[in-house]
């Protein structure tokens, strides 16, 4: 079966795991760090849909997808099947890992599997690593921001 991957590079994110799970899984403010799913509702339960919007370049879409995986505070995944699994599977994974109490690591995959991924990953692979990347540094962002405000006694919680 055709499988292709999109991957990111892990990015070092200076704050603790826990606190930039609380960032990621706040969806109700992706709008503020997310450029590329800069809207998104799920209450993250195995096989609850998740209601997202994308920016793949100058395009927007709306696409539901189910979640697959909620691990805390290490795995977050959603998966669309188009049609039928044979010809294209998605399924998208978030990953936190501690390096230390202070400090984790965060990328995304993204699978595709079935007859359309060769089509679908060279039409957009690109597109999705870009916005793949500009999440992990998003992300890396807010989370570093609000953590320094946290230590330093302001109010920046990570669901403030």
């Amino acid at each position: 079966m055709n499988r292709f991957e999109v991957e990111t590079r892990r990015i070092r994110i200076e704050a603790p795991v826990g606190f930039v799970w609380e960032v990621l899984t706040d969806v109700e403010k992706y709008g503020e760090w997310n450029p590329f799913t800069p809207q998104a509702q799920t209450d993250f339960k195995i096989g609850s849909p998740a209601h997202l919007l994308v920016r793949m370049g100058s395009a927007t879409m709306r696409i539901t997808e189910t979640v697959c995986a909620f691990e805390y505070p290490r795995l977050i995944a959603w998966s669309k099947t188009f049609g039928a699994r044979w010809l294209l599977l998605a399924v998208r994974e978030q990953h936190l890992e501690p390096v230390s109490e202070t400090t984790c690591l965060y990328h995304n995959t993204d699978r595709l599997t079935g007859v359309l991924a060769p089509l679908v990953f060279l039409c957009f692979g690109g597109y999705m690593r870009r916005g793949f990347t500009d999440v992990s540094e998003g992300l890396k962002r807010i989370a570093e921001v609000k953590y320094a405000s946290a230590r330093s006694g302001g109010t920046d919680n990570p669901v403030s």
